[in-house]
C-alpha cells in the first residue's frame, strides 16, 4: 500500500491587522499546518483586507506548492497594494506567463509596476504586448484604451521633466513623519498643520481578538523656522473619537464645519468608511454627526471629503466612493446642501473627464480658483498615482492637467493641498527617501513645497451706498400730502456712505460661462479677493432692485505680484434704520387692526413690498411703559403678527415677513416728564409700528448639473 504523502509545515503564527507590518514576533507560538490550511488562512486574510498576513501565508504556500497561477496572481496584486513594486512585478509576470490567456490584467499591472519604477522602455514594451494580446477581448477594451494612454503618457514624460516646476520640495522631519503612513495634511492657523497618522515608531503585533488596536487619528504640528516642526500632539479628541480610525478631513470655507471620515471593519472584515461633520460652536468642536445615508450609502465606502462653495454660500461636498454608477474602482462624486429643504442632494458622479476605470482619490477643491486637484492612476503620467488639476465645478470640469514634475514622481503622489496664499502647499508620497518599514516605498510621508516664482495678485475696491430715505414710490408726496400718512424719518435727503457688510461677488469668466467664486462682505466699505494669474473675472454688486453692477478685470499679462484697485461702486440701497409707519392704530390693549390701520398698511408697507418683490422685512411693534413688561412684550408681538397676517392674506409670501415685538424696551421718547408726571405725547410716540429691510430673497440658480 502506497501511503499518501502529507505535507506538514511548521509555521510561526503572526497575527496581523491592516496596520501591522514586518517580521515575526519573538513571543509567537509555533504550530504545525498542512498546505491547504495555510492556503485557507491566506484566503481568509486576503478577504478581510489583511494584506500583510495574506502575503506571508501565500509565500509559505508557494514554497510548498510552487507556481500555482492563482497564488502567483494573488501575491503579485497584494504586493502591488502594499506598494512593493519590485516584488509585485516578479509575481505578476510569473502569473501571466503561467496562464497567459487568463491573467491579462496581471500583464497590465506588471507594465504598471515597470512604469512606477521608471523603467519606461520596458513598460512601453509590455503595454504594447497587452494591447496586442487583448485587442479581441471585448471585456478588456477599457484597459486596452488605458494602455494606449499610458504609452502616450510615457512619451510625454521628457516634456514634463524639461518643463519642471520651479519649486522647493522638503520632506517634513520625523516629528511629523513616522515609519507608518501619514496622510491628509490640512494647513491651519498660525503656521500649523493638521494631519492624520498612526504615530508608532516601530513594528508591533496585536491579537485582534484580545488586544485594543491602535487607530489613526488627527494630530497637529507647528512650524518652527524654515523646515523644522514641533508636534503638538493629538488635535481634537472629540473629532478623533475612541477606538476608530479617523482621517481625511476638510474645513468649510468659513471654517465653521469640519468634514472627515471614520473607518472600521464591517461584519465581512472589510474596512468601510463613513463621512462625518462637526460644527464649531462657542469655539468648541461639537460631537460629530454622520452624514445621511444618501451620502453614506451603507453598502459602500465613502471618504476623502473636500468642500466647495455654492452661490448661496452653502457647502458643496466632493468625496470618494466605490458606489454603483461610477466609472470603475474609486470615483470622485459630489453633492450639495439645500438650505431651504435642509437636506443633502443625491450625489452625482463628477464625470468621465475626471474618473477612469481605475482609482481617483484624495480630491482637494480650491474655492478661490475653482480648481479641483485629485490623484489618479487612470490618467497617464509619470507613474503610480499622479496629481492632476481641472477647472470647473459639479459635473462641469475641463480635461485634467498634470500638475507637473517634480511634485509628481513615478511613485504615488497624493493629498495635494494649498495654503491660503497658494504659494505654499503639501502633498504625500511614497517616493524613495522617506521613512519606511517593510520596504523602501511602503509608506506615504508628508512633503512641503514652495513655488519660487509664484505671483500673488489681489483686487480691492470701495462700495458706496446712495440712500434716498423716501425713495419708496410716491409715498413721500402723494400719501403724506393727501392722506397725512407716511414714513417718519429724520433725514429725507440722499445720503452717500461707505457700506458695511455689503455683499460683493466674484466670478471667473471662462469662455461664455461665468463661475461663481465667492462673496466678500465689505469691511468697512472695501471688498478684497485673491486672484489667479491668467484669468478673466467679473466683480458683481446688486442694488435694491437686483440691478447688476459689473466690473470686468483680467489678470492676463500680469507678470509680478500686485493688488488691483478698482473704481468705486455706487449702489442704491435700502435705509439701514427702521421706518416708522404712522396711523397704524389699535384699540386699547388689543392687537386687531382697525380699518384706518389697514388703509395705512395698504398705502405704505404693502406698496413697498409690491414694488420690491425680493425684499424681506421685519414688522416690529412697540408699546409705552404702562403695564408689566411681560404683558407689553406679548401685546407687541401679537400686534406685529397681526400686520404680518394681514399682508399674507393680501398675497405677500410669508417667507418675506418677520414679526417682532419689542414691548416697552426700545422707547424713542420719554414716557414720563423729568418731574415724574405722565408724558402722553412721549407715550404716543412709543406706541408705534416700524418696518425695516432685513435682506433680499436669493433666487439665484443653484449648481447646474451638466453632462459630459
Amino acid at each position: 500500500m502506497i501511503m499518501k504523502k502529507i505535507y506538514l509545515l511548521t509555521l510561526i503564527i503572526i497575527i496581523f491587522n491592516t496596520i501591522s507590518f514586518g517580521q515575526k514576533d519573538k513571543n509567537s507560538e509555533t504550530q504545525t499546518y498542512r498546505p491547504m490550511q495555510v492556503l485557507k488562512k491566506a484566503k481568509t486574510a486576503h478577504k478581510s483586507g489583511d494584506i500583510f498576513s495574506a502575503i506571508d501565508y501565500y509565500l509559505i504556500y508557494d514554497e510548498l506548492k510552487p507556481n500555482k497561477p492563482k497564488v502567483l496572481s494573488a501575491l503579485g496584486n497584494l504586493y502591488l497594494r502594499e506598494k512593493n513594486y519590485r516584488e509585485a512585478k516578479v509575481y505578476l509576470l510569473k502569473s501571466y506567463r503561467t496562464e497567459p490567456k487568463k491573467n491579462f490584467i496581471d500583464l497590465f499591472n506588471y507594465a504598471r509596476c515597470l512604469h512606477t519604477l521608471s523603467d519606461y522602455e520596458n513598460a512601453t514594451k509590455y503595454f504594447e504586448l497587452f494591447i496586442s494580446e487583448t485587442k479581441r477581448e471585448s471585456d478588456l477594451k477599457d484597459y486596452n484604451r488605458l494602455a494606449k494612454d499610458y504609452i502616450e503618457g510615457i512619451a510625454s514624460i521628457p516634456i514634463l521633466k524639461d518643463s519642471s516646476l520651479n519649486v522647493i520640495i522638503s520632506l517634513l522631519d520625523n516629528t511629523v513623519n513616522k515609519p507608518h503612513i501619514e496622510f491628509s495634511p490640512i494647513p491651519y492657523d498660525d503656521n500649523k498643520l493638521i494631519f492624520a497618522s498612526l504615530p508608532e515608531k516601530e513594528i508591533k503585533f496585536y491579537d485582534p481578538e484580545h488586544d485594543t488596536l491602535p487607530t489613526r487619528k488627527f494630530y497637529i504640528a507647528q512650524r518652527q523656522g524654515s523646515n523644522k516642526w514641533k508636534n503638538l500632539g493629538e488635535w481634537n479628541k472629540t473629532i478623533n473619537g475612541d477606538n476608530i480610525n479617523t482621517g481625511n478631513g476638510a474645513f468649510s470655507d468659513d471654517k465653521q464645519r469640519f468634514y472627515f471620515s471614520r473607518c472600521e471593519k464591517d461584519f465581512k472584515h472589510t474596512m468601510v468608511c463613513k463621512l462625518y461633520v462637526s460644527e464649531l460652536k462657542n469655539n468648541e468642536w461639537q460631537e460629530p454627526i454622520a452624514l445621511p445615508e444618501i451620502i453614506n450609502d451603507p453598502i459602500t465606502s465613502n471618504t476623502m471629503p473636500t468642500i466647495g462653495l455654492s452661490r448661496k454660500s452653502t457647502d458643496i461636498l466632493y468625496f470618494v466612493s466605490d458606489r454603483e454608477g461610477g466609472r470603475g474602482g474609486k470615483d470622485i462624486w459630489f453633492t450639495y446642501y439645500d438650505p431651504r429643504k435642509e437636506t443633502w442632494k443625491e450625489p452625482k458622479n463628477c464625470g468621465r473627464k475626471i474618473n477612469t476605470i481605475l482609482d481617483e482619490i484624495t480630491p482637494y477643491y480650491n474655492i478661490d480658483t475653482k480648481t479641483l486637484y485629485f490623484s489618479s492612476e487612470g490618467h497617464p503620467g509619470l507613474g503610480g498615482f499622479d496629481i492632476y488639476k481641472t477647472f470647473g465645478e459639479g459635473k462641469s470640469f475641463e480635461g485634467p492637467k498634470n500638475v507637473g514634475y517634480p511634485i509628481n514622481s513615478s511613485f504615488d503622489d497624493l493629498y495635494y493641498i494649498l495654503e491660503d496664499s497658494r504659494q505654499r502647499g503639501f502633498f504625500t508620497s511614497n517616493r524613495s527617501g522617506g521613512y519606511s518599514l517593510r520596504h523602501e516605498n511602503c509608506c506615504d510621508d508628508i512633503y512641503e513645497f514652495i513655488h519660487k516664482d509664484f505671483i500673488n495678485i489681489a483686487v480691492t475696491g470701495k462700495v458706496f451706498g446712495i440712500t434716498d430715505s423716501l425713495f419708496f414710490l410716491s409715498i413721500k408726496d402723494e400719501y403724506i400730502e393727501n392722506l397725512n400718512i407716511g414714513l417718519d424719518i429724520l433725514d429725507k435727503s440722499d445720503e452717500i456712505e461707505l457700506l458695511y457688510d455689503y455683499p460683493v461677488n466674484l466670478y471667473i469668466v471662462n469662455g461664455n460661462k461665468e463661475y461663481f467664486v465667492k462673496t466678500s462682505l465689505t469691511t468697512p466699505g472695501h471688498y478684497f479677493f485673491n486672484l489667479e494669474q491668467g484669468k478673466d473675472y467679473v466683480i458683481s454688486v446688486k442694488d435694491v432692485n437686483k440691478k447688476d453692477i459689473r466690473l470686468p478685470l483680467t489678470t492676463k499679462g500680469i507678470t509680478r505680484s500686485d493688488t488691483i484697485v478698482m473704481d468705486a461702486i455706487m449702489v442704491s440701497t435700502f435705509p439701514a434704520q427702521s421706518l416708522i409707519v404712522k396711523n397704524i392704530y389699535y384699540e386699547f390693549a388689543k392687537s386687531e387692526l382697525t380699518s384706518v390701520a389697514k388703509t395705512t398698511i395698504n398705502n405704505t408697507i404693502y406698496e413697498v413690498l409690491q414694488s420690491y418683490p425680493d425684499i424681506i422685512i421685519e414688522i416690529s411693534s412697540h408699546t409705552d411703559s404702562i403695564d408689566t413688561e411681560a404683558f407689553n412684550m406679548q401685546l407687541s408681538q401679537d400686534r406685529a403678527q397681526s400686520v404680518v397676517d394681514y399682508l399674507i392674506n393680501k398675497g405677500i409670501g410669508k417667507e418675506r415677513l418677520v414679526a417682532k415685538g419689542y414691548g416697552k424696551n426700545q422707547p424713542i421718547a420719554p414716557n414720563s416728564n423729568p418731574d415724574g408726571t405722565d408724558n402722553p405725547e412721549g407715550r404716543q410716540k412709543n406706541r408705534r409700528t416700524e418696518f425695516k429691510v432685513l435682506g433680499q430673497i436669493d433666487d439665484d440658480d443653484e449648481l447646474i448639473y451638466e453632462d459630459d
